[in-house]
């Protein structure tokens, strides 16, 4: 009986220590992932966010790839979407990421991923409540290198460092 006990226990302690050092790196997320961007010399992800569109961006970029790049790509952005698909991109450890894969509200032709830092359990937590057809708002960086001009004139941009936010219906 007191084999028992103590077993029960142990499982509780070691279930709210668990529990405390998760609650713990969610509070720090924020602070260690804007210590990181410092340390990189990546300062667009700490400024406040600029409200934009898809479509809007890809218009500027339809005019002036590069004009556009510099505009954009030098801010942190807060773009409106509905959620199409929610997946991870790879099984490499430093490339570990989830994506959240949405398209613009006024048009559907325009897309767009953004990718969190990691697929750490403070990120899946915070991505667990979201399913296909949510209304979010997606904060990050325009990840250039990943957005893209396609030949058929397509529109998808990509967003690093991202926090998606399930808009309330």
């Amino acid at each position: 009986m007191q084999i028992k006990t103590f077993c029960v226990g142990m499982s509780l302690i070691w279930l709210s220590g668990c529990q405390a050092l998760d609650s713990a790196m969610s509070t720090t997320d924020g602070i260690l992932n804007k210590t990181g961007d410092i340390l990189s010399g990546d300062f667009r992800g700490l400024g406040p966010a600029k409200k934009a569109t898809l479509s809007e961006i890809w218009r500027d970029w339809q005019q002036n790839e590069i004009t556009a790049k510099r505009k954009w790509d030098t801010q942190r952005l807060e773009v409106p979407g509905i959620i199409t698909r929610i997946t991870k991109t790879g099984e490499v450890i430093s490339q570990n990421q989830i994506a959240i894969i949405f398209k613009d509200p006024t048009n559907s032709s325009c897309k767009g991923q953004a990718l969190t830092r990691d697929e750490l359990k403070v990120n899946m937590d915070k991505i667990s409540h979201l399913k296909v057809g949510d209304r979010v708002t997606v904060t990050g960086v325009l990840g250039t290198t990943e957005s893209k001009w396609s030949a058929q004139n397509e529109c998808w941009f990509s967003f690093d460092k991202a926090e998606i936010i399930k808009i309330a219906k």
